[in-house]
């Protein structure tokens, strides 16, 4: 990772994820881009011109003083920082600028919600993440603090077609020198043959093996009230897991669950694109 984009409207939300952010692109003396957007009014009024002039003032202004506010302590003073300003719709234009500045993550801020599908669902977070052909880490406002000594990767034991798809939490474990918990819900009636899912967790044991890391195959009916009671007792700081069709992800963000335990997400969730 070579190239980081952390989109931020000056919200606590994104105060929230700055940190994350920073000491990303600190370990791996990576570029932080940040961005901001500003919406254009719907008139060619001389007015409503001379909003719009002060808007991308103010933008380009609180960008400035992010960055120089950054440059001063002396942790960050030789992080390269780039900020840009934009007119638009924050949200749509945040896949355009990762392409554009060829980042490899996306750090940004999420309104936290008492469950994890209410996290996204209905929320502006899924649209990037859809749209995003790069990693997505969402952090919360809830989260207490950037440092992350265990990350939990929930699997459906599928096969992994791509390796690669998993070198972002790699990359991330090691910068953090975290371990990786490996979390797989499995339902009571699952009828996956034993002999895929041995081979799928020799495949997950042999990726992480310069990374300390383990397998937990927990038997749930639900896999929200899977992740949850998981996420309670073991408690991770961070969750991760791949956004690929008809899986895990699909899985927790099409079914209702409504009157089901809440995921009080206290925790960012990196979400890897396959």
């Amino acid at each position: 990772m070579k190239h980081i984009l952390f989109p931020t409207d000056f919200s606590d939300n994104s105060d929230q994820a700055y940190p994350y952010a920073l000491d990303i692109a600190y370990l791996l003396g990576a570029e932080l881009v940040i961005f901001n957007a500003y919406k254009l009014p719907h008139s060619k009024s001389n007015v409503m011109v001379s909003i719009t002039d002060r808007m991308k003032e103010d933008s380009i202004n609180s960008l400035k003083k992010l960055k120089e506010e950054t440059l001063s302590t002396e942790k960050y003073k030789d992080l390269k920082i780039t900020t840009t300003s934009r007119s638009g719709s924050f949200i749509s234009l945040i896949p355009k600028l990762a392409n554009e500045f060829e980042s490899d993550l996306i750090v940004m801020g999420t309104k936290g919600a008492s469950s994890l599908k209410e996290m996204f669902i209905g929320s502006n977070t899924l649209d990037v993440i859809q749209n995003a052909k790069i990693p997505v880490l969402t952090v919360p406002e809830k989260a207490q603090n950037n440092k992350v000594d265990k990350i939990a990767m929930a699997v459906d034991l599928k096969k992994i077609t791509n390796p690669e798809q998993l070198r972002p939490l790699l990359e991330m474990a090691k910068i953090c020198r975290a371990s990786i918990e490996f979390v797989h819900v499995m339902h009571p009636d699952e009828e996956d043959s034993t002999q895929d899912r041995f081979n799928q967790i020799v495949f997950l044991e042999k990726f992480a093996s310069e990374i300390p890391s383990n397998i937990n195959i927990i038997t749930e009916t639900d896999i929200i009230e899977g992740l949850s009671r998981y996420i309670a007792t073991e408690k991770p700081d961070m969750l991760a897991m791949l956004s690929r069709k008809h899986t895990l992800f699909e899985r927790l963000f099409t079914q209702s669950i409504t009157n089901k335990l809440a995921f009080r997400s206290e925790i960012p969730l990196l979400v890897m694109d396959e």
